[in-house]
């Protein structure tokens, strides 16, 4: 009976790491995605023209 409640409790600690992992890479990958560095660019070139 512990083994199972062992293996239970590891699956879900694999599950919860897994999650972490994938919103830790979803959050880099918005980060770095294409789009928001461009928008980031317009905003720096927008400063540059008014000042």
């Amino acid at each position: 009976m512990e083994t199972s409640t062992f293996i239970g409790s590891s699956i879900f600690l694999y599950i919860v790491a897994f999650l972490a992992v994938m919103v830790v890479g979803g959050y880099l990958t918005y980060r770095t995605s294409p789009k928001r560095k461009q928008r980031r660019e317009d905003k720096r070139n927008k400063d540059n023209l008014n000042s």
